[in-house]
């Protein structure tokens, strides 16, 4: 599929062809729409800046609407009742490309009640726009219409903003679906994931060379890849934050309905969880999707995860056996302080009684 292999090597920011540009000299106009039989109107404006810095510019306005002939363009076309009808039947253009993702969301809870002809039942430009698409986090494209959901959670779950942060909702709301830790490389001086620039590579690089023997950054080398990442004397050191994702970013729109989400802490708060079981550290490619390299899952529980991990910790998922001893060697050695003590001074009233 020749339009799959465009799209995932298209990063943002691609310049306009003389094509698209001249698809802009209407399209670009306030005020363009479109009236469909029910007597809806759909606006047919693009933003040409905004079209330009999506992930689809670079395939230009041809590849989604190869229907078009400019000879007799507008044409009257099918008609359709609704802009919602026209929505849908436009998803199949989506199709085309995002082969996987159809797959997985025909199962999905949104499937469902779209084939039970609910309007409320989401098509693909209703999550992920279209002229516009950029690439976002789950939380950010659910929460358009799941406004209410970190409010229904905090009624159950706690800590419910962080989860929120560090949790991907599919790793709950897809169960069937496989997930992972991504431990993505945040810049705390601009507050953002740190990101590569179009055609300035180097995280991969650098990673490799770090991996020298390619199964996995373990321990040693993953704190080696922190101080390259940051240089002595650096300001604000980047830190890699975890987060719970998918292992297959199509697998988002394998979506249960509520009743069937994970709510069981211990799939995730305990050793060995199924998510901890596959690793990678990772940056924000130039086109906002992660670019990652796989990491043995033992860094985990690294005694140097307090330095090279600073701040992603999950209870009963990230166990350090070394930590764990230290901590109990410390219980011992404050409980033995007193104990000793009390026993120290038993003997000392002894002797003094059998001498007096």
């Amino acid at each position: 599929m020749l339009a799959t292999g465009l799209l995932f090597a298209a990063q943002a920011g691609a310049a306009l062809t003389d094509a698209d540009n001249a698809c802009l000299g209407c399209h670009g106009q306030e005020g363009l729409s479109k009236t469909f039989g029910k007597g809806e109107s759909l606006p047919l404006r693009v933003d040409g800046a905004a079209f330009e810095g999506s992930v689809h510019a670079p395939l230009g306005c041809a590849a989604c609407h190869s229907e078009v002939d400019l000879k007799t363009h507008p044409a009257a076309g099918k008609s359709f009742d609704s802009v919602r009808a026209y929505s849908v039947a436009k998803a199949a253009v989506c199709q085309q490309c995002h082969e996987d993702a159809f797959k997985q969301h025909e199962g999905s809870v949104h499937a469902r009640r779209m084939r039970e002809g609910s309007p409320l039942a989401p098509t693909c430009t209703g999550c992920h726009g279209a002229h516009a698409v950029t690439p976002k986090t789950a939380y950010q494209t659910c929460v358009g219409c799941h406004s209410a959901a970190l409010a229904a959670h905090r009624k159950w779950l706690p800590n419910a903003a962080l989860h929120h942060e560090v949790v991907s909702c599919a790793a709950c709301h897809a169960p069937a679906a496989l997930r992972m830790v991504d431990l993505r490389l945040h810049d705390p001086a601009t507050k953002t994931w740190a990101a590569e620039k179009p055609g300035e590579p180097w995280f991969e690089k650098l990673a490799k060379s770090v991996d020298a023997d390619g199964n996995g950054l373990d321990a040693r080398e993953l704190l080696d890849l922190v101080k390259r990442i940051n240089p002595e004397g650096t300001a604000a050191p980047k830190t890699f934050r975890g987060r719970i994702e998918l292992r297959a970013n199509a697998e988002a729109h394998r979506l249960a309905d509520k009743a069937g989400a994970i709510k069981a802490c211990d799939s995730c708060h305990r050793e060995g969880a199924e998510p901890f079981r596959n690793v990678a550290v990772s940056v924000t490619g130039p086109d906002g999707r992660p670019l990652r390299h796989a990491a043995q899952r033992e860094i985990l529980g690294s005694a140097s995860a307090v330095a090279s991990l600073p701040e992603f910790y999950a209870i009963g998922g990230t166990r350090s056996p070394l930590l764990d001893a230290l901590f109990v060697l410390a219980l011992l050695g404050g409980a033995g302080f007193p104990a000793g003590h009390l026993a120290l001074r038993w003997l000392v009233g002894k002797v003094r009684a059998q001498r007096g």
